[in-house]
């Protein structure tokens, strides 16, 4: 296994670090709660299709720094931008611009070929939350908070919440949360599916670890198909997604990792995949 490596600079708003096939992308904004600015999330995005180039990866766990998982975007950077907005300086133009760097985060962990994991603690509210229901896995601390209060300052849910929200926690959840702009608690989001596991406080982490390390043991290529599979079935057919099922099946079947996984499993030990 690869010796840990963490990639942080002065001033950084995230840190990188990984170990063997494990990676681990921290907001690393604490003062702030990790909240987001344009610019950050455009960086956000950087790092995350720098870490798809990575073929050795196989899990990435998101988290954040200091007291908070990620509250949303920056009040101030919000007010700015109310300000131009009555200046007539902001443009609507603009604004969907700017939604690209904050979308395409989703997108970007969507088409990761690996799973990726939040490990939440404090607060993971609106563009956090967001964040969250992209994911694949979450582990979160008992007094972890997740909710919308978009509807609190007036605008509405973005990056794919209303796509996540329903077929993760179901519809009429989903608009209980973004219609009151309310918080639910790690308990009830687990009640709920959003997350699978709950950890106690500083142990977040390593249950998030221990999680990524289990998935990143198995074979990588099956892995990424599962995650391709699960995603595409959501708005496919019944048959449709069969026919992609059997292509799964013939594509890893004749993978050199099958033969290991088969073989493993005879000699009854743990199998040592490669991704061929």
């Amino acid at each position: 296994m690869a010796k840990s490596k963490a990639t942080v600079l002065p001033g950084d708003r995230f840190i990188i670090k990984k170990d063997g096939h494990v990676a681990w992308l921290l907001f690393n904004r604490p003062d702030r709660l990790n909240a987001m600015t344009i610019n950050s999330w455009a960086e956000f995005c950087g790092h995350l299709a720098a870490l798809d180039k990575d073929r050795a990866i196989r899990c990435l766990v998101i988290a954040g720094e200091g007291r908070s998982f990620l509250a949303g975007h920056d009040v101030g950077e919000i007010q700015e931008h109310n300000e131009q907005m009555v200046a007539g300086e902001l443009t609507a133009a603009q604004l969907r611009e700017w939604q690209k760097n904050l979308q395409n985060s989703t997108r970007l962990i969507r088409a990761a070929h690996f799973p990726v994991i939040a490990a939440v603690h404090g607060y993971a509210v609106g563009a956090g939350c967001e964040l969250v229901f992209a994911c694949d896995l979450v582990v979160a601390t008992r007094d972890a908070q997740f909710g919308f209060p978009e509807v609190n300052i007036g605008v509405t849910i973005t990056n794919g919440g209303t796509f996540f929200m329903p077929r993760k926690i179901g519809l009429a959840k989903a608009r209980e949360l973004a219609y009151t702009g309310e918080f639910i608690g790690a308990e009830e989001a687990y009640r709920l599916g959003l997350v699978n596991r709950i950890a106690e406080g500083a142990d977040v982490r390593k249950e998030a670890e221990r999680l990524a390390r289990r998935i990143a043991s198995r074979a990588p290529v099956a892995v990424q198909l599962h995650k391709v599979m699960l995603d595409a079935a959501q708005s496919s057919s019944l048959d449709g997604a069969l026919n992609f099922e059997t292509e799964g099946l013939v594509m890893t079947a004749m993978t050199k990792d099958n033969l290991e996984g088969t073989r493993a499993f005879f000699e009854k030990r743990e199998p040592k995949f490669t991704g061929e």
